[in-house]
């Protein structure tokens, strides 16, 4: 039994779509503009075989065809199963979301479902985390060498210990700035 694929918005034109109909009865032909009203099945390259979540292909092309969050479906000893694409590792490898009832020991041929996709949605989500990921480096940094007005280094004791000393400063200095006054104190191990 094929359970049906999540839609959402619209459908990623740049990610390869199937001519056959989820009921195999009528090809369609889709654009990135309309929905598709029914989910399609398209028949994967190559063999599959697994073992637990882990499914290796010989002569597949997952990268090409696969995303996370698409469906694929394999034929078990139980019949027709459906699992969810967790994670694309390479052209002969994925990882699904739970094992098939009985793994696939010789291989098999598959199908797949895409998955509609907001193009532009995913995108401003991937531009949002990579500028959110580049913020939080480079106030880490900055917490840990120095803030505005502050220089923080680590200074060597009498004692053999280091001791942190702080030094206020009437200027904005960036990254290079800093590593520059910390290099000047000798025992600042971090440079």
């Amino acid at each position: 039994a094929v359970a049906s694929a999540e839609a959402s918005n619209a459908v990623d034109d740049t990610h390869p779509q199937s001519s056959t109909n989820y009921n195999n009865t009528a090809n369609t032909t889709k654009t990135s503009s309309n929905l598709p009203s029914s989910p399609s099945i398209s028949t994967g390259n190559g063999l599959i075989s697994t073992s637990g979540t882990v499914v290796t292909g010989r002569g597949t092309s997952f990268q090409s065809d696969l995303r996370t969050g698409d469906a694929i479906i394999a034929h078990t000893d139980r019949g027709e199963e459906m699992r969810v694409v967790t994670m694309v590792l390479s052209q002969i490898s994925i990882s699904i979301s739970s094992a098939f009832t009985s793994d696939l020991k010789l291989p098999t041929p598959y199908k797949f479902i895409v998955k509609p996709r907001d193009a532009r949605k995913e995108r401003a989500d991937r531009d949002r985390k990579a500028n959110a990921e580049k913020e939080e480096v480079e106030a880490r940094a900055m917490g840990t060498y120095g803030n505005k007005g502050e220089i923080v280094y680590r200074e060597k004791t009498e004692h053999g210990s280091y001791r942190i000393r702080r030094e206020q400063t009437d200027v904005e200095l960036n990254r290079s700035d800093l590593l520059s006054v910390r290099t000047k104190k000798k025992s600042d191990r971090y440079c």
